[in-house]
């Protein structure tokens, strides 16, 4: 492909910032990345990595990751939230981008990386972040086998990786 594509374990604030600050400085493309919040974890960093994702991220998609007991689609609307308060435009998935910085919401995160992948073009880096290495994914109180770079490898095949409960 045209674009580089990139896992990471980014899952705090200053991680996050690194990271796209990072990809930033390495491209003169878009930076799209992909990245949710932990259930049950700091509420707090929500709102801060939505402000981070919104001022460094062309284009942030926000997913799943490890929502555990916590409904998910609160964690995203937090994080969305703060997303729109530093100015980022929220596009229904489908859609093109009109406006940069850009967010959208896709739960399922097999879904949410083969969309990335959809809209990477030439010189953008596309960054997933929050579970690099991991292998799981935590829904409720169950663990769910999950590789971030696996569901990488299908999106640029074009397919999503279609393993989680909100896949169904």
């Amino acid at each position: 492909q045209a674009f580089t594509a990139l896992v990471d374990f980014a899952h705090t604030p200053n991680s996050l910032r690194r990271a796209l600050e990072t990809v930033r400085a390495l491209t003169t493309g878009r930076v799209i990345a992909v990245f949710g919040c932990a259930g049950l974890r700091d509420v707090e960093k929500r709102t801060l990595m939505g402000h981070i994702a919104a001022e460094l991220a062309d284009i942030t998609l926000l997913t799943a990751e490890d929502p555990r007991t916590e409904d998910l689609n609160a964690i995203i609307q937090t994080t969305a939230q703060a997303m729109r308060e530093k100015g980022a435009t929220e596009t229904p998935p489908e859609a093109d981008i009109q406006n940069i910085p850009a967010f959208l919401r896709i739960p399922d995160r097999g879904r949410a990386i083969y969309r990335a992948a959809q809209l990477a073009r030439s010189g953008d880096i596309l960054i997933i972040l929050g579970k690099g290495h991991e292998q799981s994914m935590c829904f409720g109180e169950i663990e769910y086998p999950w590789d971030d770079r696996e569901a990488v490898r299908l999106a640029l095949n074009g397919q999503p990786l279609l393993s989680l409960p909100t896949a169904r």
